[in-house]
């Protein structure tokens, strides 16, 4: 096994740990405020903050570029499919109108902006928080594709190096 993929691995790692909190951040600020406005919050927004919780947690566990690590390339896989269908799930909330989206204006601006604290009959026209949902959108796609690279490298290792992909037959007479 080869330093370089050790390196990369690790600095991987490091990339999906960094995106993850990030992601994890913003949508528990996005909770506390939700949670503030006596709102509800959306599923697909707590399966987008488990993601990234449970992101959080196997990125610091296998950010250790030993041996064990590379054996992990089907928790990678399976990620990389959770955060690329977390990713539709979230893109599918706001579609292709970001923000100026019918749930963005009505949902994530609105508690946001702290909107319900004004009083009943003023209109708000704001673009608060756009960039935080389209950090959100942005970090969910790479923290995809991290994982999947990692896969793919972990792979690698485990059937150049460790013999994984070869195959012993045993002839007994």
């Amino acid at each position: 096994m080869g330093t370089a993929s050790k390196v990369t691995s690790a600095c991987f790692r490091v990339v999906e740990f960094g995106t993850s909190c990030i992601i994890l951040g913003v949508l528990s600020k996005f909770i506390y405020v939700l949670n503030q406005g006596k709102g509800s919050a959306d599923s697909r927004l707590i399966f987008a903050i488990s993601m990234a919780a449970i992101s959080v947690l196997c990125s610091l566990i296998l950010v250790a570029p030993v041996k064990y690590t590379f054996y992990f390339f089907p928790l990678d896989f399976a990620l990389f499919i959770c955060w690329i269908t977390c990713f539709a799930l979230l893109e599918d909330l706001s579609g292709t109108h970001t923000c100026s989206s019918y749930w963005y204006d009505h949902y994530w601006s609105f508690y946001w902006g702290k909107a319900w604290k004004l009083p009943t009959g003023t209109v708000v026209v704001t673009d608060l928080g756009c960039s935080q949902w389209r950090v959100v959108l942005a970090f969910s796609f790479i923290i995809s594709f991290c994982w999947l690279i990692n896969g793919f490298l972990s792979l690698y290792v485990c059937t150049e190096y460790y013999n994984l992909g070869s195959r012993t037959v045993t002839i007994v007479r």
